[in-house]
């Protein structure tokens, strides 16, 4: 039995979107730097301690008394298996984290530059 031609066109949409898609990539990132991320369900906060390593507060990490955790991003995602390496957050995805937490969909991104924080 052959797999439906749907599964290729979702397929070649998630790669459409990959594409287009925007959001903070770990370029834009210095360390200092915080990101606030606003999900359906939690606020966290991530301060850039490194290139891929960050702090992290709020939404799971506060309900699991880790608050000021340190981890890293593995990537973002829609909510299934393939990740956007690349990018650290993006409005209408998830952020997944090291220890395998993925928030809820992102609606607001907040970088903050470090030279503004005292």
């Amino acid at each position: 039995m052959s797999r439906p031609i749907r599964s290729i066109h979702e397929l070649g949409a998630l790669v459409e979107s990959a594409a287009q898609a925007e959001g903070v990539r770990r370029g834009d990132l210095n360390p200092g730097d915080v990101l606030m991320l606003y999900t359906q369900n939690s606020i966290y906060t991530a301060r850039v301690l490194s290139h891929n390593k960050f702090r992290v507060s709020g939404g799971w990490f506060d309900l699991n008394n880790m608050p000021g955790f340190e981890t890293t991003i593995v990537g973002c995602t829609w909510g299934g298996s393939s990740i956007h390496r690349d990018f650290v957050a993006s409005c209408g995805m998830r952020t997944e984290f090291g220890n395998r937490v993925l928030t809820s969909i992102l609606q607001r991104v907040v970088r903050i530059p470090a030279p503004i924080l005292n």
